[in-house]
């Protein structure tokens, strides 16, 4: 470093513009005392240093966790609905309006209490209808549950499973090759 003829530093400019560097200097500034300010000592580090550019890749923000929402779990009507669907296909819009008239999918519904009768056969009574598509248990002269080796009693709480009494009518509509086993129902919504 040179010194003016006014007493401050000059920097050596054509070297460091040539180079790209510049000195690092090490200034102690004034110093305040009670009010008093001391002349400046200013010390230079001449020897030059390479500017290094340093770039930075930016940070990427994180991606948001997706959180895929919990399904709600199905109801049962839901449930009943699937089923029907599964097992008569191409006839499931039929079977959906019937089993909504015989029952409004309950599979605890139980009707034609009216209907009761006993069983000449087995002396048990029997007559109503359970669950979605309200299977008839039997009359005086028939019997589904003895034709199917149960009591009543266990053709009732067999008949209360879903899957079980789907299944049943879908029997009885195979049978038949069509609806009229709940005729009142059919002549209703079909």
């Amino acid at each position: 470093m040179k010194r003016t003829s006014n007493g401050k530093y000059a920097k050596q400019s054509a070297i460091l513009k040539e180079k790209m560097i510049a000195p690092v200097l090490l200034i102690l500034t004034t110093a305040f005392t009670w009010g008093v300010s001391l002349s400046p000592q200013i010390y230079a580090y001449t020897e030059p240093v390479e500017i290094v550019e340093t770039l930075v890749a930016p940070t990427p923000e994180p991606t948001p966790e997706v959180v895929e929402p919990t399904p709600e779990p199905k109801t049962q009507k839901q449930e009943i609905l699937e089923y029907i669907i599964q097992v008569f296909g191409d006839n499931a819009v039929e079977a959906i309006k019937i089993a909504e008239c015989e029952s409004q999918f309950n599979p605890q519904r139980v009707g034609d209490q009216h209907l009761m009768s006993i069983n000449l056969q087995t002396g048990e009574e029997i007559g109503d209808s359970i669950g979605i598509f309200q299977i008839r248990t039997g009359d005086t002269t028939w019997n589904r549950a003895k034709a199917n080796g149960m009591s009543v009693p266990e053709f009732r709480n067999k008949l209360t499973d879903y899957h079980y009494n789907i299944d049943y009518a879908k029997t009885i509509y195979d049978n038949a090759e069509d609806w009229h086993d709940w005729y009142n129902c059919m002549n209703k919504v079909l």
